[in-house]
């Protein structure tokens, strides 16, 4: 009888998934009490906040002066920068993310977006970094945003349609050109240079480096923006060359999407 029990129990063991709190002899008998357990995670509110940076100083708009210099040794200065950052994900050891699905189009002359605080919390847990997509992927890259479309924040249908991912402007002095516009302006690639016309995604997910974080409480971060890596980094940009405009330039827009990656660094706070 002893032994029967011992297999009726293996039995129901095999028949369901588990978790134990207790097992014990009593009597000769055993005496298996089984109880399905859900453990509950906890979740905590996230806040996001932007810095924009030219090199190790903090960004200055609207100079009367061109304070910034690229790798080209062209003089800038900044009067417009906005730009959209969507998906923001964190990521563990293991392989598995978390994702807060939603979107943020920061302003610089706007303090007010400079902060973003989801509505979506994040599990507590370590992860090893902190991802985002600069711009839209193509899913998401659709005109359906009445925010967006409000604040006029469309790329153009025959450019590929859906919404800009950066809007970067000022005035430069170069060689023999004085106060010469720039805008440098970022969305879908239109490659005309081949038969029919293709559309390319041009976003791209920053992964900054260092951006480990443990989540056992509510918590903040800053995502940097260095405007000086647009320019430089694998590319030396050139403001005669790319000034404005370049929404149609192919080249220019594969130039920014590789360019950007090192734009970004993220800051745990």
């Amino acid at each position: 009888m002893k032994n029967f029990r011992k297999l009726l129990s293996l039995a129901v063991l095999s028949a369901f998934i588990i978790s134990f709190s207790a097992c014990e002899d009593d009597d000769d008998d055993v005496r298996v009490e089984t109880r399905i357990v859900e453990k509950e995670v906890k979740k905590y509110n996230a806040t996001i906040k932007f810095n924009h940076l030219v090199g190790s100083d903090t960004l200055q708009m609207n100079t009367t002066d061109k304070p910034y210099q690229n790798a080209n040794n062209q003089s800038f200065n900044v009067s417009r920068l906005r730009y959209l950052i969507s998906d923001i994900s964190f990521h563990k050891a293991d392989g598995s993310c978390f994702t807060i699905d939603g979107y943020q189009l920061v302003d610089a002359t706007q303090p007010s977006t400079f902060t973003y605080a989801p509505d979506t919390q994040v599990p507590e847990g370590e992860y090893t970094s902190i991802r985002f997509k600069f711009g839209f992927d193509r899913i998401d890259n659709q005109s359906i945003y009445a925010d967006l479309n409000a604040a006029n924040w469309g790329w153009p249908g025959m450019l590929g349609g859906g919404y800009h991912y950066m809007q970067l402007e000022g005035m430069y002095d170069s060689s023999g050109v004085k106060d010469k516009f720039f805008a440098t302006h970022m969305g879908t690639a239109r490659n005309n240079t081949v038969t029919p016309t293709t559309f390319e995604d041009n976003h791209f997910v920053a992964n900054p480096e260092n951006s480990a974080i443990t989540i056992d409480g509510d918590f903040s971060f800053e995502i940097n923006m260095d405007i000086l890596q647009w320019y430089e980094n694998p590319y030396t940009w050139d403001f005669n060359v790319y000034n404005a405009p370049i929404m149609p330039v192919y080249d220019a827009q594969r130039k920014l999407n590789l360019n950007g990656p090192t734009v970004f660094s993220v800051s745990i706070n």
